[in-house]
C-alpha cells in the first residue's frame, strides 16, 4: 500500500522527505514541475515554499531546476520570454530559489490509451521528477493537483487545444429535452436553450466538457474524451516509468486554477501538505483531507465530481488512490 506523507507545518518539510529514498536520483538533474502562476494570481505555490525543496534536494546531491510549460491561451505566459518575466515577477528565479528555471515550449509524442500526447522536451528527457502542485478547484475537473500539474502542465500547447477540443460537445437534438441544465452549468455562458432550441456559441466554449457532464438525458456528447480522462492519460504520459515524488501543497484552496487572474474566494481553510510517490494516492489523500474540512466543496462550486479524475486515473493504471496515511506532528 502507498504511504502518503501530512504534515501541516512547512518547517517538517525535511522530516517529510525524509521519509523517501533520493538515492536512486542523487547527481542527476531533476526538473521540478511547477505552476508558477498567471498575471494577478496569488495562489500559486510560494517561491518560499519552493526554495525549500530546492535547498533539500540538493543538499541531497540532487541537481534540480524548476519548469512547466507555455500555454495555449492568449497571455505573457504562451510564449517562452513571456513566461520568464512572469516567473521572475512571481519569484521564480534562480537567485530567488538556488536553481535555473527552464520553460518548454516543445515535446515529443508519446501514446497513451489510444491518444497521442506531446509532453514537453525535458520531462520526457529525465528518469526522475519532483513536481509541487498546487490544490485548489477548477472548473474542468472540479479540483486540479499533481494530475492535473501534469495533465495539462507537462504538455504542450497544441496537446492542450486538443484536449479541450476533444472535450466539446456534440448536439443530440432527438434526446435534449430542453431541461436547461446545460445552459445553468456552463462556464462561459455558452450555451442558450429556449423551449425548443438549443444553441451554443463556439467562439465562447472553452471545451471544458461540464456541460456534457451534466447532461442526464444523452443531449450532449463529447467530440473525443471527457477531458478528466484526457487529463489523466496524459499526466501518464508524463510520468509513466519514471520516478517522481509528488508533493501537494493544500493551502490557499481557491475557487479556480492558478491559471486564472481572478481565481478566489477561497473555499475551505488551509490544511497542510501532502507527499507520496503515487499522484493518485496523493491527490485522493489531498481531496479526504479537503472534504474532511468542506464536504463537496468542490462538486457544490463547479458542478463537477472531482473524484472522476482520480478513478479514471486509477483504471488506466496511473496509480492507485488506495493509501496508508503517516501524519507528521
Amino acid at each position: 500500500m502507498n504511504t502518503v506523507v501530512f504534515f501541516k507545518d512547512s518547517k517538517k518539510l525535511a522530516s517529510a522527505l525524509d521519509h523517501f529514498d533520493l538515492s536512486s536520483i542523487r547527481h542527476h538533474s531533476v526538473p521540478v514541475k511547477l505552476h508558477m502562476g498567471e498575471i494577478k494570481n496569488k495562489y500559486f505555490p510560494r517561491p518560499e515554499f519552493v526554495k525549500e525543496v530546492i535547498s533539500y534536494l540538493i543538499e541531497h546531491d540532487v541537481n534540480p531546476f524548476l519548469t512547466d510549460t507555455t500555454v495555449a491561451y492568449n497571455a505573457l505566459r504562451k510564449s517562452v520570454k513571456g513566461y520568464k518575466k512572469v516567473a521572475q515577477l512571481h519569484g521564480f528565479s534562480k537567485k530567488k530559489t538556488g536553481c535555473d528555471v527552464i520553460i518548454d515550449d516543445h515535446g515529443v509524442t508519446v501514446e497513451v490509451e489510444g491518444h497521442e500526447y506531446e509532453v514537453a522536451d525535458h520531462l520526457y528527457s529525465s528518469s526522475a521528477i519532483v513536481a509541487i502542485s498546487h490544490v485548489k478547484g477548477h472548473i474542468a475537473t472540479g479540483f486540479g493537483g499533481a494530475i492535473k500539474n501534469f495533465g495539462m502542465g507537462g504538455v504542450t500547447k497544441e496537446t492542450k487545444q486538443r484536449m479541450h477540443h476533444g472535450a466539446r460537445p456534440v448536439y443530440h437534438k432527438e434526446s435534449c429535452t430542453y431541461c436547461g441544465v446545460c445552459a445553468e452549468v456552463c462556464p462561459f455562458h455558452a450555451i442558450s436553450v429556449s423551449e425548443n432550441e438549443w444553441q451554443k456559441s463556439e467562439r465562447k466554449c472553452f471545451g471544458c466538457g461540464v456541460c456534457v457532464t451534466n447532461c442526464k438525458q444523452g443531449g450532449l456528447e463529447f467530440i473525443d474524451a471527457d477531458f478528466r480522462y484526457a487529463l489523466a492519460c496524459a499526466c501518464k504520459a508524463c510520468v509513466q516509468e519514471k520516478y517522481v515524488l509528488y508533493i501537494n501543497d493544500v493551502n490557499r484552496i481557491a475557487r479556480s486554477c492558478d491559471c486564472d487572474p481572478f481565481a478566489g474566494p477561497l473555499l475551505c481553510p488551509d490544511i497542510g501538505y501532502v507527499i507520496g510517490t503515487d499522484p493518485v494516492a496523493v491527490d485522493a489523500a489531498s481531496l479526504n483531507l479537503i472534504d474532511k474540512q468542506k464536504k463537496d466543496v468542490f462538486l457544490q462550486e463547479h458542478h463537477v465530481d472531482p473524484w472522476k479524475q482520480i478513478d479514471v486515473a486509477e483504471e488506466i493504471g496511473l496509480g492507485s488512490k488506495t493509501y496508508s496515511l503517516k501524519v507528521i506532528l
